[in-house]
């Protein structure tokens, strides 16, 4: 695992009841390292569409992504013509095809809310009859019939800013939304100079309850809005920290403000980092996980971001105080892009990002296949309570198309519902891409992508750190480029496993050492499980070179 940089930064959130669904599937059971896929589909029009968003619904699904289409075509059957596009929101309770549908004219920023007894919310930015960019909040019934929209913001309209609109469903059934103004005007009612971070509360029926305004004269930008436990929310904001305003420790140095606002919009508190672009945190007893990714700077004649700079994921731990336990950065020599950090059962933590490495702690890359990767896979990877990366794994096609994760939810303890972006052609399944409505999508450019996947790593496997002395099992050399040797008492069965969780070699042994010849396999990771004759396990990791 890499760490650039010296280590810095209540209660986890209930995960969910798990939903039971599509015990028969269309799609056969893939796995890739320690997740397995347990269904997924893709979902679109022939033209280009894009998956945003994802929540549980009482039948299964909704979705809210958009079509790129000049009529309906594919499972696009809205009567909406969209020669850009238009916001399609779909109900899946069928893996082959959805169970309902509606659609909506374009508006950007699109994000999928619960709004209580089976209602949705859609916020987003879009222009309103007089072409002023405003923040679009619409709700709909359980089938997505628009019951109303409200137009907000400035006279002059909004910062246009791809993911700059950031909601919330509160308990009394309305919504909270945070997006970046430049003025005091319109509904907005304060102002301190640059560009701000506003908050407002609408009520069920869409009128505004209440607003705050949060920046200080230079310009700040939110990147994450989280309900908080006991009430109220926190926001991340960038933050220039110039002049005065209302968060911040008045140091310019400061790049992250976390700030807690109680369950009337009321600032309560704000802790500095020098830290930028969380997207996710975790609420702990004793502090919070923030997660996010930062820009850094690499060889104008290499292979990776645009010859300047590219990006790495990071998770921060801090106290209550704000006090930095331990930080610590992921991924490799390409764009790594943070997602959502969810916890779980084991007390640790999983991690959804996008990636284009095909290096460093992206080792599970090689397993696919692809030898460029311009476009980009999900990479999914956990860590233990102190940030030490457990297992990572890569999903995506053989083809190096493009894979892209925007959206991940818990459905239960390790499960998880996926929303995205992939492309194919020719209908044809490619490594772990593989819907099994292809034929209904031939050549139909990116699609809207669901998948739902399970952690199955053996967190009670004796780990290395934890062998008892006497009983010590040993795999040596490690790297290798062929023959390994396993060392251990009592051994009864070895298995060689690669990254997608496949044995490709099984020994039954009795003895306490063995070589085994790896030349035929592919360079990459695998793993030697190893098990003794009273069905003791251990786990070892080795790298074939």
């Amino acid at each position: 695992m890499k760490n650039k940089k010296n280590n810095y930064s209540k209660t986890m959130q209930p995960i969910g009841k798990t939903l039971a669904l599509w015990v028969a599937l269309l799609v056969p059971v893939l796995v890739s390292a320690q997740v397995r896929i347990d269904w997924q589909q893709c979902y679109g029009s022939l033209g280009a569409d894009y998956g945003f968003s994802i929540i549980p619904s009482s039948t299964g699904f909704s979705v809210l992504g958009q079509v790129e289409e000049a009529s309906p075509s594919g499972m696009y059957e809205c009567n909406i013509y969209a020669p850009y596009r238009a916001d399609w929101l779909i109900g899946i309770a069928n893996a082959s095809s959805p169970d309902w549908q509606n659609c909506f004219t374009i508006g950007a920023c699109q994000k999928l809310h619960q709004a209580g007894d089976g209602m949705y919310y859609i916020t987003g930015l879009a222009f309103d009859d007089d072409y002023i960019l405003s923040l679009r909040v619409r709700k709909t019934d359980s089938y997505g019939n628009v019951l109303w929209t409200k137009y907000l913001g400035t006279d002059n309209g909004l910062e246009n800013c791809a993911d700059n609109v950031f909601g919330l469903s509160t308990p009394d059934e309305g919504i909270i939304v945070a997006t970046t103004i430049n003025e005091a005007s319109g509904d907005v009612s304060h102002y301190f100079g640059g560009n701000d971070c506003w908050v407002v509360k609408l009520d069920a029926e869409g009128d505004i309850e209440w607003q705050t305004t949060l920046g200080t004269e230079g310009n700040e930008s939110v990147t994450c809005l989280q309900e908080a436990a006991g009430g109220g929310s926190f926001l991340w904001i960038n933050s220039d920290q110039m002049g005065n305003g209302n968060i911040g420790c008045g140091q310019s140095e400061n790049k992250g403000v976390l700030v807690k606002l109680d369950a009337v919009g009321q600032f309560q508190w704000n802790l500095c980092f020098d830290k930028t672009s969380v997207c996710s945190l975790i609420e702990m007893n004793d502090g919070y996980l923030l997660a996010g990714d930062y820009r850094y700077n690499v060889d104008p004649n290499g292979n990776c971001g645009d010859g300047m700079y590219t990006y790495d994921c990071y998770l921060l731990r801090c106290d209550s105080d704000g006090n930095v336990v331990w930080n610590k950065d992921y991924g490799g020599s390409c764009e790594d892009r943070m997602v959502k950090v969810l916890p779980d059962s084991n007390g640790g933590f999983t991690v959804f990002t996008n990636s284009k490495s095909m290096d460093g702690d992206v080792e599970s890359f090689s397993q696919l296949g692809v030898t460029d990767d311009e476009d980009g896979n999900i990479w999914i990877f956990h860590v233990d309570t102190e940030g030490n990366l457990q297992w990572e794994s890569c999903v995506g096609s053989q083809l190096g198309l493009w894979e892209e994760m925007r959206d991940v939810i818990a459905v239960g303890n390790r499960e998880y519902a996926i929303v995205g972006t992939n492309t194919w052609f020719d209908g044809v399944s490619s490594g772990l891409v593989e819907c099994s409505n292809n034929l209904f999508l031939p050549n139909s450019e990116s699609n809207i992508w669901v998948l739902h996947v399970t952690d199955v790593y053996d967190y009670d496997a004796v780990s290395e750190d934890t062998l008892p002395h006497h009983n010590e099992v040993c795999v040596t050399p490690n790297p290798t480029n062929g023959f390994i040797t396993i060392i251990g008492e009592n051994l009864s069965v070895i298995e060689v496993v690669n990254t997608l969780g496949r044995r490709v070699a099984t020994v039954t042994i009795k003895g306490e050492r063995i070589t085994i010849d790896l030349s035929d396999l592919p360079a990459g990771v695998y793993f030697i499980n190893v098990i003794d004759g009273e069905g003791q396990k251990w786990v070892r990791k080795v790298v074939k070179v």
